[in-house]
């Protein structure tokens, strides 16, 4: 039965009447442009949503201060969390955390403690929005960073409110440290 149609259909496009080869395209054509607007679409719409995350990125840049009375100095680097909402619905995120390859003070997660941020979290996200927070590795060097190893790897952890769990990319202390350096060695000159 199926053989028999299939053979029926393919002959349609080797027909001697141009009228049929045409009708049988544009069958075809149409056919597969309404399959894909609406069976392949929206079930390829309905599995990314069902796999869309949180993106958390963790980044390091410097801070360039001019003063009119020392010129331009190079501050601390910043270490940067930004975390894009990419599902498809509101979320509520929790404080960044620090986190940590190793222990630090019987811990690998680590909240940094900033004056006036309190009644910021839990921050909402909407859809696409990005929000972005940095911590001053001047800050983080006593209480963190100089407990690490040169290898330990440090980076950020994000929770929603909902208990989901998201981390970001990770650098070692060695890299965050010699980012320091360079930034004082350009204050020197």
């Amino acid at each position: 039965m199926i053989s028999n149609f299939w053979h029926w259909y393919v002959a349609l496009f080797s027909d001697t009447d141009n009228k049929v080869k045409i009708a049988a395209w544009t069958a075809t054509i149409a056919t597969f442009g309404f399959l894909i607007t609406t069976v392949f679409l929206p079930t390829f719409r309905y599995l990314k949503s069902k796999f869309l995350k949180i993106k958390v990125e963790a980044n390091i840049s410097y801070q360039h201060i001019y003063s009119p009375l020392l010129g331009a100095i190079s501050g601390a680097p910043l270490l940067t969390v930004t975390i894009t909402n990419l599902t498809n619905k509101s979320i509520f995120i929790k404080k960044p955390l620090i986190s940590t390859s190793t222990r630090v003070d019987g811990r690998v997660e680590h909240q940094i403690v900033i004056l006036n941020e309190s009644n910021i979290f839990p921050k909402k996200l909407e859809h696409g929005e990005v929000f972005k927070k940095e911590y001053d590795t001047s800050m983080l060097y006593p209480n963190l960073l100089s407990k690490l190893d040169p290898a330990d790897k440090v980076g950020f952890k994000v929770h929603t409110t909902t208990g989901k769990v998201y981390s970001s990319n990770q650098f070692t202390q060695q890299h965050i440290t010699g980012h320091m350096q360079k930034s004082d060695d350009l204050n020197r000159r």
